[in-house]
């Protein structure tokens, strides 16, 4: 019996080791694709996975967006963020490693907040996808935000505990 691969799960494999050729201690974050429901690309977390955290992100009006977080703290370590993105727009997840509040970080002319305390980020994901990512994260407060222009202000920030 000849068995015949699905092209999509060609891809994966061939990113997956695309990947693993590029690994390295300092990598902060790692990716492969498989194969979605719908027959697209979806890009999915590492064989190594680590502890899942599920985020959604969602439009509840053009002025009004929001981000919803489970769990909204985890241990130290590998963490992979589930990002689904049930809005009607591209929205992204950046992780920043600050004290300050998820409500109370400043916004800029550009009508972002600083990406300076950036530790890793999921890309802008268009509306109706999933993209799954592992970061290794060290204990501390962070917060996550939607960087695209407004969307922070509106609502899409999220208070984020990694413990010890």
């Amino acid at each position: 019996m000849r068995r015949s691969t699905h092209p999509a799960a060609l891809a994966a494999i061939t990113l997956g080791l695309v990947g693993l050729a590029g690994c390295g201690s300092s990598t902060k974050a790692s990716t492969s694709a498989t194969s979605s429901a719908d027959g697209g690309v979806t890009v999915a977390a590492d064989a190594g996975g680590g502890t899942p955290v599920a985020i959604t992100a969602s439009d509840q009006s053009d002025t009004a967006q929001s981000f919803a977080l489970t769990p909204a703290s985890v241990k130290a370590g590998k963490v992979t963020f589930t990002f689904k993105n049930t809005g009607t727009r591209q929205h992204e997840m950046i992780v920043l490693k600050t004290d300050e509040k998820a409500d109370s970080l400043v916004v800029g002319s550009d009508n972002k907040v600083s990406e300076d305390k950036s530790v890793g980020e999921i890309s802008e994901t268009d509306a109706g996808k999933t993209v799954v990512k592992t970061f290794d994260l060290a204990p501390g407060h962070y917060v996550l935000v939607c960087n695209i222009a407004k969307h922070y202000t509106q609502g899409m920030k999220s208070d984020f505990t990694v413990t010890g």
